[in-house]
């Protein structure tokens, strides 16, 4: 065993957890953090100019590669109040980030010191953990937890509130001795998957909707490998987008508020078996939950058992990370196709051979711009949030593909119900605001 500062401890730990790189500002209720990491080394820090701005930078750091954890380091009082808007949104896209705010002596908690905020209260509703470590023994364990609850279940944003005091007190501690808790992932058996195969298998035109779970179980090739064998099209949500390659034949296009595609709604509308992996089912990609729902029965994989059946009621729900249920789906799936147990739905709705691994050109929902018919009129990108804008400026062979007449106007009088073109956004101007997205179709919002 040795003897060090509580501080110490917490470094060590977070490097044998394998953080590389913190974000944050220094202050002076958190300094002896800083003067830790310093001492410990092997931990790269990046100084920001605000500490929301931090936690932003924590979040996207984790998305860059899959096993990332970002870290964000504030001193007490506003520095984790500033934190907030980045927790939030880690908490709501499920991205794990780990936030570390310095706090004001044991002793002056309860006297309204200076920024001394009970900044663990304030946090709760938007991380999956946070505590105030009281006890510098319990520091390089808060630690651990932290990574436990990070790492397991649905990721998402934790919070450890360390007052002055407890970092600088000197406690027993030996890395050496030292073991990341292991990580629990519930896994889909092959009962489940079975019975969800053959909805799908049984469908005319059954559909994959990818979400951001499949990303953060890095289990993107596991999924095109997937739709490839069983000839089903992908739509990604937002946060799945990336799980196919935009140019894959596969690749339908999005469907919602502010992301969708003509082609992407058009698919979802023809759809009868709908199978959504790692997603949430967010309004922002449904819309209108009568419509998204009329017609078609859905099955749905999540991580989180209390996801499952919280938007609308499901034919089929399966607790599962992402990407062990995309393990044994591929093993059924090899299995029924060696078999000749898979006929490869849509394919055959499509007039296409069941043993044909790609769709055939004349695909109406899957020819590129400039094979087909022209644009029908009023097909303008309408309002877009600015984070949103670069998904329009794609190239027009790689976003946007033909959809019959008949089936665009079913897209306009089906899919975007309710509210008035151009009111339908959080913000954003544009040439479509305000006015109706075809004339002589009335006032439209978007799915």
């Amino acid at each position: 065993m040795s003897k060090m500062r509580a501080i110490d401890a917490a470094v060590l730990v977070m490097r044998r957890e394998g953080v590389d790189t913190a974000f944050g500002i220094p202050g002076a209720a958190i300094n002896p953090l800083y003067s830790a990491l310093k001492k410990v080394g092997g931990i790269d820090h990046v100084l920001a100019r605000h500490v929301e701005g931090a936690s932003h930078m924590a979040e996207g750091y984790t998305r860059t590669k899959a096993g990332n954890i970002g870290v964000c380091i504030g001193t007490s009082g506003p520095a984790g109040t500033d934190m907030v808007t980045g927790l939030y949104s880690a908490s709501a896209d499920s991205i794990p980030i780990l936030c570390i705010t310095g706090q004001a002596p044991r002793s002056r908690l309860h006297k309204e010191d200076f920024q001394a905020v009970d900044i663990t209260s304030i946090v709760k509703p938007v991380t999956k953990w946070a505590t105030t470590v009281l006890e510098p023994g319990q520091v390089p364990y808060a630690f651990q937890k932290a990574f436990y609850e990070m790492r397991t279940g649905r990721p998402g944003p934790v919070l450890i509130d360390l007052p002055f005091d407890v970092q600088m007190a000197e406690i027993e501690f030996d890395i050496d001795a030292y073991q990341p808790l292991p990580v629990s992932k519930p896994s889909a058996n092959r009962v489940q998957v079975e019975k969800a195969l053959a909805m799908l298998d049984s469908a005319e035109r059954p559909l994959l909707v990818a979400g951001g779970g499949i990303i953060n179980a890095d289990a993107s090739d596991k999924l095109v490998e997937f739709a490839e064998l069983t000839g089903i099209p992908v739509i990604p949500t937002l946060m799945g987008w990336g799980t196919i390659p935009d140019d894959h034949p596969l690749m339908v296009g999005m469907v919602g508020l502010q992301t969708s595609h003509r082609y992407g709604n058009a698919t979802m509308l023809k759809s009868d078996v709908v199978l959504g992996i790692g997603n949430r089912w967010a309004n922002r990609h449904t819309g209108s939950v009568d419509v998204y729902t009329e017609g078609r029965r859905f099955i749905h994989v999540d991580i989180e058992p209390t996801q499952i059946g919280r938007v609308f009621t499901l034919d089929l729900g399966i607790v599962s990370d992402a990407g062990a249920a995309l393990d044994v789906f591929l093993e059924v799936a090899r299995e029924w196709k060696a078999a000749g147990k898979l006929k490869g739905p849509w394919r055959v709705a499509q007039g296409l051979p069941a043993a044909q691994g790609q769709p055939a050109p004349q695909d109406p929902l899957r020819q590129r711009a400039g094979q087909t018919a022209a644009r029908v009129p009023g097909n303008e990108p309408g309002v877009r949030q600015g984070h949103l804008l670069r998904q329009h400026h794609r190239p027009v062979a790689d976003r946007r593909r033909a959809v019959p007449a008949r089936v665009q106007a079913a897209s306009l009088d089906q899919l975007r119900p309710g509210r008035p073109a151009g009111l339908d956004h959080s913000c954003g101007t544009g040439r479509g605001q305000g006015r109706p997205v075809a004339q002589g179709r009335g006032t439209v919002g978007r799915l």
